[in-house]
């Protein structure tokens, strides 16, 4: 029997892949259902009818509001609920048909929770609570083209309704309704996938949606809340220079009362942030942030700003006041009730809070402009889920770590994977640490399924789907990342089959084991003909099938090369002969000249990705051997050092810092180096202690690219350094100064930031093996002597 409390109303075009989802999540409630078809040309209506909708047909007009509105008059129901197709019940049906009969008659709009989902990651999923239910026939209707509104009483459909009235989406991924201040939370919940990338690269929403915002703004030129969704759209087609020009007139404009404004002044910072505008992203989030001061997702972004700036302390203690915003938090974790012993400079970070105004007062506000805002605005933000709790400890996980604090680092880890057991950069975070603090691979596989089976005990709905195999997974993919590849193969024990390890990762992972033969028995057994022939394989995967098969000293088939694009199978072909042991292979023959020059360039292009791939899972000889081999075909292959210095590159990036910096002196040596190689070769010599050296490097560095912010940086820090050893000196003849301590203390301060802008190349636990390992001598003899 068909219930009498609460109808559903959607709108659909095509969406014949969503919308049996979507109706059998609401199966069980037996609803009366209207379905607003605007022109399918698929197998959406039969749909839509075969779960005894009512399906009412419309011409699309370009608007919203209109098509939505069609279906309000004909409700029966008490309630009327708005749905998308790509929308779909997770939570609380009956708990919601069970809560509605309990509403106090004045309160006839009602919010929901949505989880809308911006990627495949656990961590990538916007979290926003728009009113979605309301009372039937009590005079609401839609307004607005795109971003339609709920509105009361004589609003017309012309969008002009006050003023500051409009409310926000989820910003840069949803498409309607908003979030509200004052409405009553129901329990529902609904996951929304509608504008995770793979869907959005297959459509034509954002376009869409652009076109009807250029309406609404040239029917009413300059307003805000269409300015910043004209943002948002740009940022979903990935065109962060317009959404930032868009977001800044929105902001200007906006009022302070706008509901949506919260989320505007976050995803505008989000946008500096990317386009490397700190200061202007650090200036907004300095006022902000204490307008917001509940808002997580504000003290995360301005976090990740002052680690840009290299304020890593601060940073911490941004993140750390993140995670302060939970609801109900109390200064524990909530998943464990296990309070964080932080230690040291981050023990003060966490417990002390930001005296109100401070960051205001620095960017030129007074201290009563600052307190006659607003504290707080709105209490139901747009945010990102974690914001509040794993990617924030992750984030101060990672800070420590860099800091030298290793125990601290693990411990926020594990606090991060107690808030979201699923979360990965938890996991390699915690391996990595783990790593760098000298644990044994066996160690360290012990610690990690300790971590998933102290979580995985724990009641919690959200990991009912997680299985001992995710857990697994998890562990062996965490150990991968930190370069434990042989422990992490022992733990598949040599079967991929039966894990949700992926065949081409378990592949790269026996290459980079150096289990060569394990690896082509692999191919061979577990993957397809076409496969082996290289068909529909991703560049990467077609290199590791390659490699495989040199590794072992075989040729590729020529089914291989044929698969290859065209404009790489002859640069195939050369290769595999070259890498053939029983071949001579000569660049010069009877073909065209021209032909042979084109040939070489392919195989070179060829072979940089092919040596990029062989550095990276440690075949070192196999890269040296590929590089000679090249060089003594083609005589102009390194007449310049251009080769050289470029796989000295690859090698220092890759953690063979020893082997690289022997290539770079043997290059200078030879004739000058550019500005990246020196760069690398003052880094090198920057971690022996040797700044006096590392300085000139950095200076030369300059000189050949004065924009090399890296190298610039490096100066600076190599400077500080000489100071502060001259001031030291100046101290064992005059210890009592206190002029000279007073310069040493600023020095320090002033090193200590300079340290921490991310100027140094980042090495993880696997570069950090790699610089441990035995390193191939790539220095290339002189072959005319």
């Amino acid at each position: 029997m068909q219930n009498r409390l609460l109808g559903i109303h959607m709108i659909v075009q095509n969406e014949e892949h969503h919308l049996a989802r979507c109706l059998d999540s609401f199966k069980p409630m037996g609803s009366e259902c209207f379905i607003t078809d605007t022109g399918s040309t698929d197998r959406t209506p039969e749909i839509a009818r075969h779960y005894g909708a009512t399906v009412l047909h419309t011409r699309w007009e370009d608007d919203f509001a209109h098509a939505r509105n069609i279906s309000l008059p004909l409700a029966s129901t008490e309630w009327i609920l708005c749905l998308d197709a790509d929308e779909y019940v997770i939570q609380g049906l009956e708990e919601l048909l069970d809560y509605l009969p309990k509403v106090h008659k004045s309160v006839s709009r009602l919010r929901i929770k949505i989880e809308n989902r911006i990627g495949e990651g656990a961590g990538e999923r916007v979290i926003f609570q728009p009113v979605r239910l309301f009372r039937a026939h009590q005079g609401y209707r839609y307004a607005g083209r795109i971003h339609e509104q709920l509105v009361r009483g004589g609003a017309k459909d012309d969008g002009k309704h006050e003023e500051g009235a409009l409310e926000i989406n989820d910003s840069f991924t949803r498409e309607e309704d908003g979030i509200a201040d004052h409405e009553p939370l129901a329990p529902l919940r609904l996951v929304h996938d509608g504008y995770l990338p793979s869907t959005i690269a297959l459509g034509h929403k954002p376009l869409r949606n652009l076109k009807l915002l250029q309406q609404e703004l040239a029917d009413r030129p300059g307003q805000p809340f269409h300015l910043y969704n004209v943002g948002v759209t740009y940022c979903q087609l990935g065109n962060i220079e317009q959404a930032a020009e868009a977001f800044t007139e929105s902001f200007l404009h906006t009022p302070l009362h706008a509901p949506y404004r919260s989320t505007l002044v976050r995803d505008y910072a989000k946008v500096l942030l990317a386009m490397g505008r700190y200061d202007e992203a650090h200036g907004l989030l300095a006022v902000e942030r204490q307008r917001y001061a509940g808002y997580a997702d504000l003290h995360l972004i301005y976090g990740e700003i002052l680690e840009q700036q290299g304020l890593e302390e601060r940073a911490y203690k941004s993140y750390a006041r993140a995670t302060d915003c939970r609801e109900g938090f109390n200064g524990a974790d909530l998943k464990d009730n296990n309070k964080a012993e932080i230690r040291g400079i981050h023990q003060q970070a966490i417990e002390q809070t930001d005296k109100p105004g401070s960051d205001s007062l620095r960017e030129g506000k007074s201290s009563d402009d600052v307190h006659r805002e607003p504290a707080r605005l709105e209490r139901h933000y747009v945010t990102d889920i974690g914001s509040d709790s794993y990617k924030a400890y992750t984030a101060m996980g990672r800070l420590a770590q860099k800091r030298g604090f290793l125990q601290e680092s693990a411990h926020l880890y594990s606090l991060a994977l107690g808030s979201e057991i699923t979360y990965a950069p938890a996991w390699t975070g915690l391996a990595d640490v783990l790593q760098q603090s000298g644990e044994t691979d066996e160690s360290i596989t012990e610690t990690l399924f300790v971590r998933w089976k102290e979580h995985s005990k724990k009641e919690d709905p959200d990991l009912s789907g997680v299985t001992y195999d995710d857990g697994q997974a998890y562990v062996v993919y965490a150990l991968a990342s930190s370069g434990a590849y042989g422990q992490a193969l022992d733990l598949l024990h040599g079967d991929a089959r039966n894990t949700r390890i992926k065949h081409e990762e378990y592949l790269y992972w026996m290459l980079c084991d150096n289990r060569v033969s394990d690896a082509l028995q692999f191919v061979q057994k577990q993957w397809s003909d076409e496969q082996r022939a290289g068909v529909n394989l991703q560049p990467e995967q077609r290199l590791d099938l390659a490699l495989t098969f040199w590794a072992n000293e075989l040729s590729v088939s020529e089914s291989f090369m044929a698969a290859a694009e065209p404009q790489e199978r002859e640069g195939w072909r050369l290769l595999n002969g070259l890498l053939d042991t029983g071949k001579r292979v000569h660049a010069e023959d009877d073909r065209d000249g021209e032909i042979v020059h084109q040939t070489l360039q392919a195989a070179t292009e060829l072979s940089k990705n092919i040596l990029i791939r062989a550095v990276q899972m440690g075949q070192l000889a196999f890269a040296r051997n590929l590089y000679e081999k090249m060089a003594a075909i083609n005589s102009e292959h390194d007449g310049n050092g251009v080769h050289s210095r470029w796989l000295a590159a690859v090698l220092y990036c890759q953690g063979y810092t020893m082997a690289a910096a022997e290539l770079l002196i043997q290059c200078m040596s030879q004739g000058d180096l550019d500005a990246e190689s020196l760069f690398y070769l003052g880094e090198a010599v920057y971690a022996k202690g040797h700044y006096d050296q590392a300085l000139i490097l950095f200076q030369k560095a300059l000189e050949k690219d004065s924009e090399q912010r890296q190298a610039r940086a490096g100066a600076a820090v190599c400077y500080m350094r000489q100071a502060l050893g001259v001031i030291r000196h100046e101290q064992t003849r005059s210890p009592a100064d206190k002029v000279l301590m007073a310069q040493q203390t600023v020095l320090e301060t002033q090193l200590r930031i300079a340290e921490g802008i991310p100027w140094r190349t980042v090495f993880h636990a696997k570069e950090r093996r790699n610089q441990l390992a035995d390193q191939t001598h790539f220095i290339m003899h002189d072959r005319e002597g």
